[in-house]
């Protein structure tokens, strides 16, 4: 337990899994033992999603479209002293209480803070939003996804999140999930 944040046995399904976070179809990345990610260029399959929650691989996800759209934003907190972040990661968490929210022990260094969309938004539509939330309680210091707006010739994929109920690559940790609300 960190803080107030009490570690729960929430789980999901490969089918809710690539229904939640796969925007992207065309591309996905692996971890490799370092923690560096290799781009995949293949749509992600129901078999990858199971071998990412066996712990066979570790599989990250692109938050941005080549349309410029996003059906999820995700806050990435990491830091030193787990016990703040956690109480931190429960503030933001309740930030979005309008919205599909997804609270996770990352696996490593952090909490992922996790915004889902009923449908794809405009990238900057999110970030905004995301950063005018974050702005109230003044932690802008945090990584938000999607870091980018749009994609271009130079970035082609934008940045990756991990999926949930990973076992991280260096610290051999697994993710978990600790609170999950507001999802139809």
């Amino acid at each position: 337990m960190w803080g107030m944040v009490k570690i729960s046995r929430i789980s999901l399904s490969e089918e809710q899994i690539k229904k939640l976070f796969v925007h992207r179809k065309d591309v996905f990345s692996v971890q490799h033992k370092s923690g560096a990610y290799f781009p995949i260029k293949r749509p992600l399959t129901l078999y990858d999603i199971k071998r990412h929650l066996r712990g066979d691989v570790t599989i990250g996800v692109y938050c941005l479209d080549t349309d410029n759209t996003v059906k999820w934003a995700c806050i990435d907190l990491d830091g030193a002293d787990i016990r703040r972040l956690g109480l931190v990661a429960e503030a933001i968490y309740s930030l979005f209480s309008d919205f599909g929210r997804m609270l996770e022990f990352s696996g490593f260094k952090g909490f992922h803070v996790w915004v889902f969309f009923k449908s794809p938004v405009n990238a900057v539509f999110a970030q905004k939003l995301v950063k005018s939330r974050l702005n109230r309680l003044n932690l802008l210091k945090y990584e938000v996804f999607p870091k980018q707006t749009e994609l271009n010739e130079n970035r082609k994929f934008g940045n990756l999140v991990k999926l949930p109920l990973a076992v991280h690559k260096i610290s051999g940790k697994r993710s978990k999930i600790i609170r999950l609300g507001g999802l139809k």
